[in-house]
């Protein structure tokens, strides 16, 4: 049975994508962000900014044949007001923590010629909604990331750049009526149509150093 970690597989995101892989038979691990989060025997509790944690994760596999890089954070501020510590905290997540995850699980990924998908965002090559140049930045370098890494190790490592993703929270606010009046599908993005996504580039053999929009659009207009 192949198996695939899903970092982040608590977040509703982390869920869709866990389903399409335990779907297609899979065997599914994800990391959470705290032991009081653990759900589970296939639940790793991981901080992935912090070096030391991130170097125990090779001994929870024999072996492994996917890695989904799902965990980040978003925020957004005006970027004369930002804290440096708040642009940090995003670069932590975003960017260093892919890379020490990635790292420490690269050994696993060329003995099976795995693959790699990063969740990057429309926002790598989009202005987003405004005030987020931090987070873009993050993004953006998720998106080089990916190609640089495909080119050093030849594996297939991919990246899906989403547009607005569906919540609760923002059904029938002012930032849905943008978005729909701004995207060829008219609809936000939902969760198992980008898990979809990712499971296709897990799988899909010629696809190297790219990152695939999945944003109905709305980077056309």
């Amino acid at each position: 049975m192949k198996k695939v970690l899903v970092t982040a597989g608590l977040s509703n995101l982390g869920r869709a994508i866990r389903k399409v892989f335990e779907d297609n038979g899979y065997d599914v691990y994800y990391t959470v962000s705290s032991e009081e989060k653990k759900d589970g025997e296939k639940a790793i509790v991981l901080d992935l900014r912090k070096e030391e944690s991130v170097e125990a994760l090779p001994f929870f596999f024999s072996t492994l044949d996917a890695l989904i890089n799902n965990a980040g954070i978003f925020t957004e501020g005006k970027q004369e007001s930002l804290p440096s510590s708040l642009f940090d905290e995003v670069f932590a997540v975003n960017m260093k923590g892919l890379f020490l995850v990635t790292k420490a699980l690269l050994p696993l990924l060329k003995a099976s010629d795995g693959a790699i998908v990063n969740i990057s965002s429309m926002n790598a090559i989009h202005p987003g909604f405004g005030t987020t140049a931090h987070y873009d930045a993050s993004k953006g370098a998720v998106s080089a990331y990916t190609r640089s890494l495909a080119s050093e190790t030849s594996l297939r490592v991919n990246a899906v750049a989403p547009g607005l993703i569906e919540r609760q929270g923002l059904l029938g606010s002012e930032l849905e009526k943008h978005w729909k009046a701004h995207t060829g599908g008219r609809e936000m993005m939902k969760t198992e149509d980008i898990a979809k996504l990712v499971y296709f580039l897990s799988e899909a053999k010629g696809i190297y150093g790219q990152t695939i929009l999945i944003d109905n659009g709305y980077t056309l207009f």
